[in-house]
């Protein structure tokens, strides 16, 4: 009798938890106008539902309600708890806000591997698990948070930091674990994002602006200043300050599990 086809489950050792009530880390200042492509890596686990708040926003960088260009996900925590979904905002000819959307409301608690992806000929793609799961292409004349000077913002500071587990204004809140952040200032290819995903740690450095890692040799307070820092591993020293958030130790070690995938019969 054959094997039935099996599914690989990573768990790891350490991961920076974010508690959905006032945890957050922030890259500041981190500035991404000007930037003609990024990628934005994730490998989180994110708690849900969260109902603390009624919105949770997370993962941001931008000015949503002002300026509107921005880009974070976003947690639906009203009623039947249906959306969890990766927002990439802009800015319309007419001053009225644009979205493109995905919804990854099925890789809820559970590690997910997430790329937002937004390249120079203005293609936008979000990546789940090495997998391609949306594509739009966004208008020359739709304005994104990589067209919108901090410097001429209603509010700068907005666009000037990138923030885990919370809003670019530290509200709405996220329940949610991180194990990796990268940043990178060009879109990486299929290739690229499927060799991150297959080797978390031996990434594609090419363009590599911010390379967070949760493990206790790269959380510390580097300025003495009495605040933890994430300590960025790209050599850019983009390193994230933490507050209230901490590193928690989840399993003894690294693990990689086999289960058996479960094989529903044809239906004819």
């Amino acid at each position: 009798m054959s094997k039935p086809p099996v599914r690989t489950i990573k768990m790891f050792r350490y991961a920076m938890f974010c508690d959905g009530i006032d945890d957050y880390v922030v890259i500041e200042p981190f500035i991404v106008y000007g930037w003609s492509e990024i990628t934005i890596e994730e490998l989180i686990y994110p708690y849900y539902p969260k109902a603390n708040n009624l919105w949770s926003r997370f993962s941001m960088i931008g000015d949503y309600w002002t300026d509107y260009p921005s880009t974070f996900h976003e947690a639906d925590n009203r009623y039947d708890y249906t959306k969890l979904v990766v927002f990439w905002v802009v800015r319309k000819p007419d001053g009225t806000r644009g979205f493109y959307v995905y919804n990854f409301y099925g890789y809820r608690n559970t590690w997910v591997h997430l790329i937002r992806r937004f390249t120079q000929d203005r293609k936008y793609n979000v990546w789940i698990n090495s997998e391609s799961k949306y594509s739009a292409t966004v208008p020359s004349d739709e304005k994104t948070v990589l067209e919108w000077n901090p410097d001429t913002a209603t509010y700068p500071e907005r666009y000037k930091r990138f923030v885990l587990g919370a809003n670019t204004v530290f509200s709405d809140h996220m329940k949610v674990s991180y194990y990796i952040l990268r940043i990178y200032s060009r879109a990486l290819t299929d290739d690229d994002i499927r060799n991150n995903y297959s080797n978390p740690y031996n990434p594609v450095r090419d363009g590599l602006k911010v390379y967070l890692l949760a493990h206790p040799d790269y959380v510390k307070d580097i300025d003495n200043d009495g605040i933890l820092e994430w300590i960025d591993l790209s050599g850019n020293n983009n390193h994230g300050k933490i507050y209230n958030a901490e590193l928690v130790e989840l399993t003894k070690s690294s693990l990689t599990i086999k289960t058996p995938v479960r094989v529903l019969p044809r239906v004819r």
